[in-house]
């Protein structure tokens, strides 16, 4: 899909001021068919879309638009689409029919009423999504869902196999951060090489980082699934920062500016052979790294921060939701069952290099996907068991957003080179968090 090199402000760009979950993926190696029923010409209507130039719903508005031919589909490209789409939000009038929002603006504007409701299609067939994916649809406040789980953005680790058994490692499937992922990074660092990116002053990078760690001690998130509770400095919260720092701590990881020429440059002469990345990051790399390289990289799963804890966590990951405001509810309800609840659409959305949240999907002709950069692995099933994984109780709530990118992500650097008392800051940072809670319920 991506043919040119994406720099940072690029990506930063795409990606919109928040997290990464709006980003791009490149397509598999080959495109997946299926047969099609003949079209239905009855259903007619207009629906828009607000979003970045290539995405995934491009794909599946046209396998929408083979199935219904006289529906009107108006996907508009729009650079300042996320600020575009607050201020209608805000104001009540002028959002488009269709969004590709992030978990903590479905849970916002969830609770205000602002959003479709979508239990009904959802509650036919809930049984054939991945649970942590469904519940960021789930407003806990309404006992409600709004909109249809989009990517799933599962993580695992990204490794060079190659070059990590000349050094006499190997990466098994399951395995404790402490001891045994500190011991790799410690060797990995006496060979000279690097694993695990931390950028120069912490960015948002460290925040996801952090996002993992605290759902796989366990955590709830920034706050509590009720968006009631701040627990960003609670046990899972300190640990998950304190893992960050003993990472650092090994000298392996590689000091850089997020996904620039500098990055992918260590990439490419297997400077890094190890990071810990988010399932939709392989189409940059597939659009980024030499020839050379691909094919050889693997995939893992995170180590466990518990005895028999998850062994993955999101970064990113969005969900397609309609304003309340939508003139074309019923209309927007069916192409959401396509986009994200059908064979046909979920097809489409793992063509373009996202990873749907669909079973059947996952189940089926996701198990054999090929990919450039994990060569012959085939990783579809290791996707669909950490996807299965997932936490249902990591929480990214209304406030999430607010907490992660505004407060902690600024001190993270503070805590994990600086030498301040990680215990003592994310207390100070909880009390922040607290203050613009009220910001961010209903």
């Amino acid at each position: 899909m991506f043919q040119k090199k994406l720099s940072r402000r690029d990506f930063l760009k795409l990606a919109g001021a928040s997290t990464a979950g709006l980003v791009m993926a490149s397509q598999a190696g080959s495109l997946l068919t299926l047969a099609q029923d003949a079209p239905d010409p009855s259903l007619t209507g207009t629906l828009t879309f607000w979003g970045h130039g290539d995405h995934p719903l491009n794909l599946i508005r046209e396998a929408f638009l083979k199935k219904y031919p006289n529906v009107v589909l108006d996907w508009q490209q729009i650079e300042d689409h996320a600020a575009k789409f607050k201020t209608a939000m805000a104001a009540g009038t002028g959002a488009p029919d269709l969004y590709w929002a992030e978990a903590d603006a479905v849970q916002l504007y969830g609770s205000q009423d602002a959003l479709l409701e979508t239990t009904d299609i959802i509650e036919k067939q809930k049984d054939k999504f991945i649970p942590g994916k469904l519940a960021e649809a789930y407003v806990l406040s309404k006992d409600a869902y709004f909109g249809m789980p989009g990517d799933l953005s599962t993580s695992g680790i990204y490794y060079r196999e190659d070059l990590l058994k000349e050094m006499g490692i190997e990466i098994p499937d399951d395995m404790m951060y402490e001891p045994d992922f500190l011991d790799i990074l410690t060797k990995i660092a006496a060979g000279g090489k690097n694993a695990v990116l931390y950028p120069k002053g912490g960015t948002f990078v460290a925040g996801a980082q952090w996002t993992w760690f605290d759902a796989q001690y366990g955590g709830s998130g920034p706050a509590s699934c009720d968006n009631q509770e701040i627990t960003i400095a609670d046990e899972a919260g300190i640990n998950a920062t304190k893992l960050i720092k003993k990472i650092y701590d090994t000298g392996a990881t590689l000091q850089a500016d997020f996904w620039t020429p500098e990055y992918w440059n260590a990439i490419n002469t297997g400077q890094l052979v190890l990071d810990l990345v988010p399932a939709w990051g392989r189409g940059f790399w597939e659009s980024n790294v030499d020839a050379s390289v691909l094919g050889k990289w693997r995939l893992a799963p995170f180590p466990r921060a518990v005895e028999g804890g998850s062994r993955t966590g999101v970064w990113g990951g969005a969900t397609l939701i309609s304003p309340a405001t939508t003139q074309n509810p019923d209309l927007v309800k069916t192409f959401m069952e396509f986009a994200f609840g059908s064979m046909e659409g979920a097809t489409a959305a793992g063509n373009w290099g996202i990873i749907p949240a669909y079973l059947p999907y996952l189940e089926g002709p996701f198990q054999d996907i090929q990919t450039k950069l994990f060569g012959d692995q085939k990783i579809g099933p290791v996707w669909l068991n950490l996807a299965k994984e997932l936490s249902t109780t990591f929480c990214r709530t209304a406030v999430y957003g607010a907490a992660t990118n505004e407060i902690l992500v600024p001190a993270m650097d503070s805590m994990i080179t600086g030498g301040a008392d990680i215990e003592e800051t994310m207390k100070k940072l909880a009390d922040q968090v607290n203050e613009v809670l009220p910001d961010y319920q209903a």
